[in-house]
Order: C-alpha cells, then sequence, then structure tokens
C-alpha cells in the first residue's frame, strides 16, 4: 500500500514537471517569434503625434501586415510613413489604410530579398489628437511572411491626452539651449549658430509672456553674445588688413583700404575691447601705413625702410666731403 502510494505520488509530481517545463516552452517559444510593438504617445488637443512600429526576431522574413484598432472618438490617424526596416528599394513595398473601418488602419510591407535586419522600425502613424482621454492601440490580423514564421504575441501602445503648457516648454528650450553653451572663455565664432538659436529661443519664450527671470542663466547667454561680437569684430579687420595689396606693390589708390582697415581695428578695441595681440595681421597693416606716408612724401617710420636709405647717403656724404678735405690738406707738389 504504501509502495501504491509512493508511485502515485511520484507520477503526480512527474505530470507537474513536464506541465511546467511545456508552459515555459510555449512562453520561451512565443517570446522568441516575430514581435510588432507600438509605442506610447502624448499630445494636447489639436497635436500631431507619431507612433512608432517596431518589429523584432524578424531576420529573412519577407514582409507582413497588421490592422491596428484605436478609439476615433479621441484621435484620428492623418499619415503614414515606411520606417528603416523596410528600405525604400526596387521590390519593397510600404502601403497603408487610415480608413480600413471606424476606428481601425491597416498597413502591410514587403521586403521581397527578405529583412536584413532582426529588428527595426516598420513604420510611422501619424494621428492627431481630437479629444481628452487615452485610447490603447491594439495589433490584428496579424500576418507575417513566410507562413511558417512564429508571431509573438504584440505589445500594444497608446496615445494620452496631455494638456501642453506652451509658455513653460518654451522657456525649458530655452534654457537647455543656453546650458549646452561652452563657458563665454571658450566661445569661437564656430559656436556662432548656437548662440543665435539660444537667443532666439529666448525671444520666442518672451513673445509668450516669459520674463528675463525666467532663465536661469540668460548671463550666460549674453557674455556668449559679446564674444562673438568682438571674435567677429576682430576677424573683419583682419580680413581688411589680409585684403590690402603686399607693402611692396601698395599705391596711393589704396589709402582708403589701409584707412578702412585701420578703422575696423579701432571699432573691435573700443567697442569690444580688442588689444593688438588679438589680430593676426596688424604689422602688416602698419606697414601700409608707413608706406603710405612715404607715398605722400611724410617722413617715413619704420620698418618700411626709410632709414634704410637714409643711412646710405649720409655715409655717402661724409666720405666726400672727407676726401675733399684730405685733399685740400695735402701739400702741393713741386
Amino acid at each position: 500500500m504504501k509502495l501504491l502510494k509512493k508511485r502515485k505520488t511520484l507520477l503526480i509530481t512527474l505530470v507537474m514537471c513536464v506541465s511546467l517545463l511545456l508552459l515555459f516552452s510555449q512562453a520561451a517559444f512565443a517570446t522568441d517569434g516575430v514581435k510588432l510593438s507600438a509605442s506610447s504617445e502624448k499630445g494636447d488637443i489639436g497635436d500631431e503625434v507619431t507612433v512608432t512600429i517596431s518589429i523584432e526576431n524578424a531576420l529573412e522574413t519577407e514582409g507582413g501586415q497588421f490592422d491596428l484598432s484605436f478609439d476615433a472618438d479621441i484621435v484620428e490617424p492623418v499619415s503614414a510613413t515606411r520606417g528603416g526596416f523596410v528600405p525604400d528599394i526596387s521590390g519593397n513595398l510600404f502601403d497603408y489604410n487610415l480608413d480600413l473601418a471606424d476606428g481601425e488602419l491597416r498597413v502591410v510591407w514587403v521586403t521581397a530579398a527578405g529583412a536584413t535586419d532582426d529588428s527595426g522600425t516598420v513604420g510611422y502613424i501619424t494621428f492627431e489628437v481630437l479629444d481628452e482621454g487615452e485610447t490603447d492601440l491594439t495589433f490584428s490580423n496579424i500576418v507575417i511572411s513566410p507562413d511558417d514564421v512564429d508571431v509573438a504575441d504584440p505589445a500594444p501602445g497608446s496615445i494620452e491626452f496631455e494638456e501642453v503648457d506652451e509658455l513653460q516648454d518654451a522657456i525649458d528650450a530655452a534654457n537647455q539651449a543656453i546650458a549646452d553653451l561652452p563657458d563665454p572663455d571658450d566661445i569661437t565664432l564656430a559656436d556662432t549658430d548656437d548662440v543665435v538659436d539660444a537667443r532666439t529661443l529666448v525671444n520666442a519664450a518672451k513673445e509668450l509672456g516669459a520674463e528675463d527671470d525666467d532663465f536661469e542663466d540668460l548671463q550666460k547667454l549674453e557674455d556668449a553674445e559679446e564674444k562673438i561680437a568682438k571674435l567677429q569684430a576682430i576677424k573683419a579687420a583682419d580680413d581688411a588688413i589680409l585684403a590690402l595689396p603686399s607693402v611692396d606693390i601698395l599705391t596711393l589708390d589704396d589709402k582708403p583700404d589701409v584707412v578702412a582697415a585701420r578703422a575696423l581695428v579701432d571699432k573691435a578695441k573700443t567697442e569690444h575691447g580688442a588689444e593688438d595681440d588679438d589680430f593676426t595681421y596688424l604689422e602688416r597693416l602698419r606697414a601700409s601705413e608707413n608706406r603710405i606716408k612715404e607715398l605722400e612724401g611724410l617722413v617715413p617710420t619704420p620698418p618700411t625702410g626709410g632709414i634704410s636709405y637714409l643711412l646710405p647717403l649720409g655715409l655717402m656724404i661724409v666720405l666726400a666731403g672727407l676726401f675733399f678735405f684730405v685733399k685740400r690738406s695735402r701739400p702741393a707738389s713741386r
């Protein structure tokens, strides 16, 4: 009797183990199958939100289709576009019907040569939010090619109404743009577009009613703008100097350009605090200015060589005088 009871207990245990094994096997099998999923998004009434349709475990599949259900009182599909999983190449197809039925749409795709990726984005579906509330996005009628491909349970998505605080979003965007800027001391001309974009976001927020105190580090933006203005002024001066003819071919016709280059240097100094060391070609400008003075008959100054030709001339005069003095001092020959 005890032996029979033990055998019965062993048999029950064996059956339970087999059942659990089958259960776990089915779960693993389902997980390994091709799986579709939809993202969850939020939006305000009138907004358009885009839901991403993803696929997993789909290497070498040749296409498929699915229906997607939604609450037509809350959202309305307006467009669909292919994703990277379905490349736009010959033989491939991405198609859809957004009016399949009330609250239903259908997507069909083909990867004729077989999918080259194991996972990716099948497509994007854009909905307009019509009313407050939340709608699930559920899959049905899933077909994957070829027919012997296993399909796992899909993961539904959702769209939820969320009132947008436009002013706060604008302030947050401006603050993030400012925070992303380098420190003013590290700003270069390459950062010009980022600085301009940050100021544009600040102005956009102000048009919605934001004030200076709403921005966490407005001084950083202002310092960055001043640094950009200084660098631009220095570059304008350097570019003007570099555009001048070389000193050896400079003429009086070039005087207005020389004067204009000097004016740009002075402007960078007086308006932006630039110093001589900030300019790359300042010595060239000075040489050009000295050459203009020479051409105008004014007293030349270094480094254009005014003294360089006066010294040999003076030496010649001294030697000539010495020659005549010695000649006159010598006694006449008998």
